[in-house]
């Protein structure tokens, strides 16, 4: 391989990254309050994908997948639900919390203030 055809190194700033936000389908949304999210994918690690997302303060259901994240800024709680025999959890979202969410798990995302994490995911 040639020195022009090896891979560069990439560095962004999660923190201030501009991402995109979409309003939280209907179905999701829990409460009153219109939420949006935005995401992108930074790239992949084998066949793990890296990527910064953020979430407005309101609240939203999910199905989630393999998950590691850190969360950079805001709070809130993330809810684990007791289905498909997971046990109810309450997780305090903070800035420097790694947390870890594992695939099927039913989750109540309750934030309060602007939640931004960058994650790893299958």
């Amino acid at each position: 391989m040639t020195d022009s055809h090896k891979p560069q190194a990439l560095l962004v700033d999660a923190n201030t990254f501009g991402l995109d936000s979409t309003a939280v389908e209907s179905s999701q949304q829990l409460g009153s309050v219109q939420t949006s999210s935005g995401f992108y994918a930074v790239g992949e690690l084998d066949e793990t994908e890296v990527g910064i997302w953020e979430m407005s303060i309101g609240a939203i259901k999910d199905l989630e997948s393999d998950e590691f994240f850190v969360v950079l800024s805001g709070a809130g709680i993330v809810e684990i639900l007791p289905v498909d025999g997971f046990r109810s959890q309450h997780l305090e979202l903070f800035p420097g919390a790694l947390i870890r969410l594992h695939a099927g798990m039913h989750t109540a995302w309750r934030v309060t203030r602007k939640i931004r994490k960058v994650y790893l995911s299958r």
